[in-house]
């Protein structure tokens, strides 16, 4: 099979495009900024600013429009870089597929093909351009995303097409391109639609029902402010504008938009330590992740798959050499080892040249051949596919004038379908006593942690039955170095681990000890089909090791889990590995081994394969998680104080604590950049050592307590620092210093709300992005309180000493509410 050239491809791609479907831009930037000033009390706000200038208040006038701008900015910046992250997030994984090119096979980015090219598909790949089939072994494909067939269609070659988007459930074949991008099938319908529903993370809905309930409350207090106020007498207009700019600061309409742009960083984090985060609400389960049911081979283990034992005639030989590289050389020749050399080489569909594609194992066993110096490749005329079901396959190969069937898989498997074996050079009846002393070896080298597979052959007819038994062959799959203190990490993180693999119970087990996984029973799949889930249950409770299981298994399993209260992170890489990963709470899929099908469905990509990135995706979920819990604390808490601070004065007869413009600059000074800067802050010190939280936990629920406890400490901190300014100097100096009081107890209560526990100096230290925000905003301040010009236009008063020390001594109350927090709830239960 030759297909197209590097510089026939080059050549093509202008003429036909990138094979990339349409998508329709939902947003744009002018649509943002626009947005930015739609909400009501915005409106309001810039209708009174304008009323203001015509009135000849200037100042006031510019003042209050300046606010609105620049508070408008700050909204667009953040809606901009979510909608700018989550766009980069569809971006963040390159398919690729194989393709023969410059007359070999060649792995490619799939938006890089082009009509002409010849194709490589396996089980679980997604089609990745339309094409019509060369060759085909039990082709069938799901095509129910494209057609809405739920029934799998056989695909025959020279008959049928294949179209993009559609996947690969069993065998495999050739396909030469006919169309791609928006000229398949796929394209002309996304063409039509071009309309992609926006998906919100749970958590976000959540917050923005919250918010519209919360905005509800707040327009309605501030209506009765406004009663109040003009029943009292004070000027119509100021007091409008201090219950607009009240609303304004009060209404946590920006909530879900930082909540959005957090998850999306978190995303971007997430890429670049190997972890494509498919689904951004996947990251506020994981935090709350209890159990994670991983496969062995290439999560737990390396996934570079070396022969170091191969048994024929009754003899072991011993193969030197650690993974792909063929520096060592041996001498095979026996004829039952040459002939396990011709199954070891023409029973694979991996490819070993200057790329090395295909599944580890076939390719160990191609790096064996080359070691020998005996790879010789005869023409396949058929294939029975290997599947989770059978544990085997069979080629059928010309050899000469002879025509011969070539079979590897599970050793068991395999010797259940051999009536025959090679000794001595001669094919004899295999026996009781010979089948027994196999499985003696095959036995003994899994509990030595070797993947075993049984060689076998049949002459003139393409079948499983009757084959003659030619050896074993040994394999080793090493754990990885950073397994076993991932696992550790995770059972300190309150996570059982569960290993559930299709490989033998003892290697399984072998492997298992050496990563730190002890468990003396092992279920096997078959001890499963036997079990009623109750009893099943019961064992999946006591156990971590599921051996020899198929699909349905690792279903069942998670399925049990979940029904068990169990927030479950499944990994898998296999077409058949598709319904638990979506059934998971969260589905982890291999980005080196994993199928295009098991991607598809997956909440997360891992684009290294190891267990250790499952481990610090968990953490760094957790991290984004608790910072967003800070944010929503911070915000509900900072927004109601200042209400009920103006309500009591104006109910009293006082005069109004605080000036609109003095609201609306807290709402930027104190709202906006600690805010941000809660939601890229570092974890805390020992979230690793917590428990998950609870999947789905009522937010509003979690903080109300503290939200009002916090609100009411910081109104008594209000209510001193005003009547020691009103009998010091009078209103404006009372003014100026609830307004400094204000801003200063929110930024002490920002490091507060990022703690879950009391605040300690090595964690205020630590959060270096926070402090830098809290500085900028604190010098803002000073510049309100001590420029003559900021003086003017917000009717400010320099503060001394004694007044900083009061207002400081007030707004470090903000430091004891966790602690009352904690008092009062130990109260209540």
């Amino acid at each position: 099979m030759i297909g197209l050239t590097s510089k026939q491809a080059k050549k093509l791609l202008p003429k036909y495009g990138y094979n990339e479907t349409p998508s329709k831009k939902k947003y744009t930037s002018l649509k943002i900024l626009i947005s930015q000033f739609t909400s009501f009390l915005v409106i309001i706000l810039i209708i009174a600013g304008g009323i203001s200038i015509i009135l000849n208040e200037l100042i006031d006038g510019i003042a209050i429009l300046a606010i609105v701008f620049i508070n408008a900015s700050i909204g667009f910046i953040q809606e901009y870089k979510a909608e700018n992250a989550v766009a980069k997030l569809k971006k963040s994984q390159i398919t690729k597929c194989i393709v023969y090119r410059d007359e070999e096979e060649k792995e490619i980015p799939v938006r890089e093909l082009v009509p002409g090219d010849i194709i490589i598909l396996n089980e679980g790949d997604k089609i990745p351009a339309d094409a019509e089939i060369l060759e085909a072994f039990s082709l069938k494909l799901d095509q129910s995303m494209l057609t809405g067939e739920s029934i799998a269609v056989n695909k025959i070659a020279g008959k049928d097409l294949l179209y993009k988007e559609t996947i690969i459930i069993s065998g495999r074949g050739l396909a030469k391109v006919i169309a791609t991008g928006k000229k398949t099938e796929f394209g002309k319908i996304i063409n039509l639609l071009s309309q992609e529903a926006e998906t919100k993370s749970p958590l976000a809905i959540q917050l923005n029902e919250l918010g519209k309930k919360i905005g509800i409350l707040i327009l309605i207090l501030i209506l009765v402010l406004f009663i109040l106020g003009f029943i009292r007498g004070i000027e119509t207009f100021e007091m409008l504008m201090t219950s607009v700019a009240l609303g304004v600061s009060a209404i946590p309409e920006g909530m879900p938009i930082i909540v959005t742009l957090t998850l999306a960083m978190g995303v971007t984090i997430l890429s670049k330590k190997n972890a494509i985060v498919r689904k951004m609400n996947s990251i506020e389960t994981l935090g709350a992740t209890t159990v994670i049911c991983s496969d062995k081979t290439g999560t737990l283990t390396v996934n570079e798959m070396t022969v170091k034992k191969i048994f024929t005639n009754f003899q072991e030989t011993k193969i030197p050499g650690v993974g792909y590289k063929i520096k060592d050389k041996i001498k095979l020749t026996s004829a039952s080892q040459k002939l396990l050399l011709e199954i070891c080489e023409n029973c694979n569909n991996s490819f070993y040249g200057k790329q090395i594609l295909g599944d580890p194992t076939e390719i160990a066993l191609k790096v064996l051949t080359r070691k020998a110096g005996d790879a010789k490749e005869y023409k396949k005329l058929d294939e029975k596919v290997f599947t989770s079901e059978r544990k085997m396959m069979s080629t059928f190969h010309k050899k000469g004038n002879k025509k011969i069937t070539y079979t590897k898989g599970a050793f068991e498997e395999v010797l259940k379908h051999c009536s025959f074996i090679i000794k001595n050079g001669k094919k004899i009846k295999l026996t009781a006593a010979d089948k027994k002393n196999i499985e003696e070896i095959a036995i003994k080298y899994a509990s030595q942690a070797l993947r075993v597979l049984g060689m076998a052959y049949k002459e003139d007819h393409f079948e499983e039955k009757n084959l003659t038994f030619v050896g074993l062959i040994g394999m080793i799959d090493p754990p990885r170095k950073t397994a076993q203190a991932s696992i550790k990490t995770a059972i300190k993180a309150g996570i059982e681990v569960k290993i559930i693999t299709g490989d033998n119970a003892l290697t399984a087990q072998a492997i298992a000890k050496e990563i730190g996984i002890i468990t003396e029973n092992i279920i096997t799949g078959d001890e499963i089909d036997k079990l009623s889930d109750k009893k099943l249950l019961e064992i999946i409770r006591n156990n971590q090791i599921f051996a020899r299981t198929k699909p349905e298994h690792k279903y069942r399993i998670v399925d049990l889990l979940q029904k068990d209260k169990e927030v479950v992170a499944v990994t898998g890489d296999g077409v058949n590995d598709a319904p638990a990963l979506k059934h998971a709470d969260v589905g982890v899929a291999m980005g080196i081994k994993g199928t295009e099908a098991s991607k598809e469905v997956a909440d997360i990509v891992l684009k290294d394969d190891k267990f250790s990135t499952i481990v610090n995706t968990i953490e760094e979920g957790r991290r984004i998680y608790h910072n967003i819990l800070a944010f929503i604390k911070y915000m509900l808490s900072a927004n109601f104080d200042t209400i009920m601070a103006v309500g009591i004065l104006t109910l009293i007869g006082q005069p109004l604590p605080i000036l609109p413009l003095q609201i609306l600059w807290i709402n930027i000074a104190t709202d906006a950049l600690p805010a941000l800067a809660l939601g890229i802050s570092p974890a805390s010190e020992g979230i690793m050592k917590e428990k998950p939280h609870p999947k789905g936990e009522n937010i509003f629920k979690k903080f109300l307590s503290f939200i009002l406890i916090a609100a009411c400490i910081q109104t008594i901190a209000n209510l001193i620092v005003f009547f020691y300014g009103m009998n010091e100097e009078g209103t404006r100096l009372a003014r100026s210093m609830v307004f400094t009081q204000i801003v200063m107890f929110e930024l002490f209560f920002v490091f507060v709300c990022k703690e879950e526990k009391t605040l300690t100096f090595k964690s205020f230290i630590s959060n270096k992005t926070l402090i830098g925000a809290v500085g900028i905003s604190f010098s803002l301040q000073l510049i309100m309180l001590y420029t003559p010009f900021m003086q003017s236009i917000f009717k400010t008063l320099p503060l001394n000493i004694t007044q900083w020390a009061l207002i400081i001594f007030c707004a470090s109350s903000a430091f004891i509410i966790p602690k009352i927090n904690q008092s009062w709830k130990k109260l209540i239960n």
